[in-house]
């Protein structure tokens, strides 16, 4: 039985970067310049013979909650959105968020996969603003036992400027459906990153 959670993170852009550019920007250079924020984590998702085996009461056996809290951690990024002009910013969209999964193979054969999973969406919000959708894995994409080793989540690319001129954070919104936990305890590694479009010039005023 699948379930679905949400996981709420404060997402923040990094002062230091776009003073970086700034600091760096020489006549002649172009109005723009893009760049990216990286950030990664991990989470560990328990096996089942960790969590139990009982098919009766799969969401007790392999609770969201469980996904939920992991996620949180392994989505936490800390880039700080105040104390500068964010008119700077031209653009701001998710290109990147990778799943990849630790130790997949023992003795040549794969052991471990993300077939724990049955959908994953990610969403980023503000406050007075309606959360869009960022990425969003695709039917069937972590079908089989144990499932891929590596996913790309397809990025929408929606535009995110407009929520992060408006609020002193952001909220990355992170809606899980799980299956059937792993057979064996499972560390997925995460790793996401934040294009951003800066007017040098603005950034610089």
């Amino acid at each position: 039985m699948a379930r679905s959670v949400i996981v709420v993170v404060a997402v923040h852009l990094c002062r230091l970067s776009i003073l970086a550019i700034g600091a760096v920007a020489l006549p002649g250079c172009p109005e723009l310049t893009t760049f990216t924020v990286p950030a990664e984590g991990e989470i560990e998702v328990p096996g089942a013979p960790i969590v139990g085996a009982n098919p009766l009461l799969a969401d007790q056996v392999f609770p969201g909650e469980i996904l939920s809290q992991a996620l949180s951690e392994a989505l936490q990024q800390s880039f700080d959105t105040q104390g500068y002009d964010k008119d700077a910013v031209e653009s701001l969209q998710l290109t990147r968020l990778t799943m990849t999964v630790q130790d997949a193979e023992q003795n040549g054969r794969q052991v471990r996969g993300l077939g724990f999973l049955s959908s994953l969406t990610v969403s980023i919000g503000a406050d007075g603003f309606p959360a869009v959708v960022a990425a969003q894995s695709e039917d069937g994409a972590f079908d089989g036992t144990p499932g891929p080793a590596r996913y790309e989540v397809p990025c929408s690319e929606a535009e995110l400027k407009e929520l992060f001129a408006g609020s002193d954070a952001l909220q990355m919104t992170a809606d899980v459906e799980t299956g059937a936990p792993p057979n064996f305890n499972t560390t997925v590694k995460f790793q996401s990153e934040l294009t951003v479009q800066v007017n040098v010039i603005g950034a610089l005023n």
